[in-house]
């Protein structure tokens, strides 16, 4: 369930740089939750970024959250690497039924707000048994794993990144992100020189590390986009 909207073109939504201006947001609802919130997404192609989401019924902010829970399912969709996803409690109870949802994309200035309509509508069921069907809300944020990763390398864009970055660079920030160390000696002299002769790609190379025995030694997820040590400025779009 998605709609898209494009922002007006002087102005730039929160956390995300004015060079992406021409990117179009996008965003969904997926329904309630028995414990009184509603789940959705939203996003900005190509843009990592937290965006605070607005959840508007009759025009009326019905609930608010921020889009930077991961999904596996907007993962394999190709949204926000998955994440952008975001459990608004509803401010007050809503009557059983169909309704009609809006998001909208709050700014400072309100004119440079954006809302995305055109959703479907949601059934808000009014027999208690059926709203005891419905799913719960998450407890604890998901993270994503090695093999969620693996399988979706090409949102990455990593051809582009390592050209921008330079082999070296990109070797050594790739070490930082996997491993959570710089990449040493021995790395620098040997990846760098093949990937800039394309005798290995920077996809595999990537999946090189990802799947090496001290990769496998760590418990730990790798960085999501929001933490520091995620090394990329933008995904494929």
């Amino acid at each position: 369930m998605s709609a898209h909207a494009t922002p007006p073109a002087s102005h730039a939504e929160e956390g995300a740089a004015e060079a992406d201006l021409a990117q179009p947001f996008e965003g969904g609802l997926d329904g309630f939750t028995r414990d009184g919130f509603i789940a959705g997404w939203a996003c900005r192609s190509g843009v990592i970024a937290r965006h605070r989401v607005q959840v508007l019924w009759q025009n009326e902010v019905i609930g608010e959250a921020i889009a930077d829970s991961y999904r596996r399912d907007l993962l394999q969709a190709g949204k926000g690497l998955g994440h952008c996803g975001f459990f608004a409690r509803l401010r007050r109870p809503l009557p059983p039924g169909e309704h009609m949802f809006s998001l909208r994309i709050p700014h400072d200035a309100p004119a440079a707000a954006v809302e995305i309509g055109d959703l479907p509508p949601l059934l808000l069921p009014a027999a208690p048994e059926r709203r005891a069907m419905l799913p719960a809300s998450p407890r604890a944020r998901e993270s994503w794993s090695d093999d969620d990763i693996l399988t979706h390398l090409a949102q990455f864009d990593l051809a582009r990144q390592c050209q921008s970055m330079g082999c070296a660079r990109f070797v050594d920030v790739v070490y930082r992100f996997i491993l959570d160390r710089w990449a040493d000696e021995n790395a620098l002299g040997l990846y760098p020189p093949i990937l800039e002769k394309a005798s290995l790609t920077p996809d595999a190379f990537f999946s090189i590390i990802l799947t090496c025995d001290e990769r496998k030694g760590s418990a730990k997820p790798v960085p999501s986009p929001f933490d520091y040590r995620f090394p990329f400025t933008s995904i494929a779009g």
